[in-house]
């Protein structure tokens, strides 16, 4: 392996890669190699770059609240077999679908806009930690690299959320998920270390720290929440017992 040097990588020569060509090389080549070539195209450019997540986010916002809508729906269905018939016939089995499509047709813009938010900002977090460890890269072109991850591992994510609908391939489809997580992960390191010219450590921190910041920070939220508002309730609890017991 080549040694680690701060000098801007130079990618091969070559025609610029198609959208599929991109997404496929970030994906199936795992090297810094791949990511200086895709970021240092002409097209790599922060509107692309939030264009694509905001499709891969509509990918797969439709299909988690598809596979929503068809597991509310079979569950209402099982349910029924096992109520009174008087009572099974009123159960809203047949505004399932309705509200299943509603929640689709409305929800999944929202999402994949709220996803594109939060792209900008984690993208921003890592670029301004991997600034921090001495990168030399730029927000425009990360966001690049990163959403040209995101595209691949949003299809796979889809197909594996519709599949996860069956029970049995539920539980393999979850495993999958979480080892491709993890691979993706691996993926975002190497477009840091492609892009802000840093060595391994340094990367990984730039790409875990800002979510491990973010999680300690939620923590600290619900424990404090969780101090505060513990007392009032059982002082609530309390009141109210006393008042019933006097009533």
């Amino acid at each position: 392996m080549a040694e680690y040097s701060n000098e801007p990588m130079v990618p091969g020569g070559g025609p610029e890669m198609s959208l599929i060509d991109t997404w496929i090389a970030a994906f199936t080549k795992p090297n810094e190699g791949t990511f200086a070539r895709i970021v240092a195209q002409p097209g790599a450019t922060t509107s692309k770059a939030f264009l694509w997540v905001l499709v891969a986010s509509l990918i797969t916002s439709f299909a988690s609240l598809i596979a929503q809508a068809v597991n509310f729906g079979g569950g209402m269905g099982m349910l029924s077999q096992y109520l009174p018939p008087e009572i099974a016939r009123n159960l809203p089995l047949g505004g399932a679908p309705s509200f299943g499509f509603g929640t689709v047709i409305c929800g999944a813009p929202v999402a994949a806009i709220l996803a594109v938010i939060g792209f900008a900002i984690g993208t921003a977090l890592v670029q301004w930690v991997a600034k921090l460890f001495g990168g030399t890269g730029s927000f425009e072109k990360l966001a690049y690299a990163f959403s040209a991850i995101t595209v691949p591992y949003s299809v796979i994510a889809a197909v594996l959320i519709l599949l996860g609908i069956i029970p049995i391939v539920g539980i393999l489809t979850g495993l999958i998920s979480f080892a491709l997580s993890i691979y993706v992960i691996v993926l975002e390191v190497l477009a840091v270390k492609a892009v802000d010219r840093l060595d391994t450590g340094k990367s990984v921190g730039a790409v875990l720290l800002p979510g491990l910041a973010i999680a300690l920070v939620i923590c600290c939220c619900v424990i404090l929440g969780a101090v505060v508002l513990v007392p009032a309730i059982r002082n609530a609890s309390g009141s109210a017992f006393l008042g019933f017991g006097g009533f």
